[in-house]
């Protein structure tokens, strides 16, 4: 299998110089190497940037409704197995609306990829702070700065 295999006919519409142009293009090569065939993997989103990538992957694909991405996943993988899942989400998307999700997969310990897009923003809002914006960040939905400390996934992982 080549990185070719699994980019879709879509034209692909992130903002030029956004860094999920990089982050398609090493999926693609990273799905190639593992070499599991397009039609043995889904790929599950919420809402955002990072949920258009179904669209450019040459896979399975499914767009949730916002924060939904790992309960969908779920369901996807516990009823089809045989399947490779990857879930696509932002910071938002995985950790606010969807954070209860995001939780319960780790503990529940589900065989999933999930690649979340943590640019510590809301990107697709254009500027408003997230659940992993740094502690005084200063937003269109922050003027003041954000008062919570950022949400660190890895340590809930």
């Amino acid at each position: 299998m080549t990185p070719q295999d699994y980019k879709s006919d879509q034209y692909v519409r992130f903002c030029p110089g956004c860094g999920d142009h990089a982050i398609c293009a090493a999926l693609q090569k990273a799905m190639a190497q593992i070499g599991v065939p397009p039609h043995q993997i889904a790929v599950i989103s919420g809402i955002g940037c990072s949920s258009r990538m179904p669209h450019y992957l040459n896979t399975y694909g499914f767009n949730t409704i916002h924060g939904r991405g790992g309960a969908v996943a779920t369901g996807v993988k516990t009823s089809h197995p045989e399947l490779t899942v990857w879930q696509m989400s932002g910071d938002g998307d995985c950790l606010a609306i969807g954070g209860n999700h995001f939780i319960h997969e780790i503990r529940r310990n589900v065989d999933l990829n999930i690649c979340m897009f943590n640019n510590r923003i809301y990107g697709l809002t254009k500027g408003q702070y997230s659940p992993t914006s740094p502690k005084g960040f200063v937003s269109k939905s922050s003027p003041f700065g954000t008062v919570e400390r950022p949400f660190i996934p890895l340590l809930t992982a």
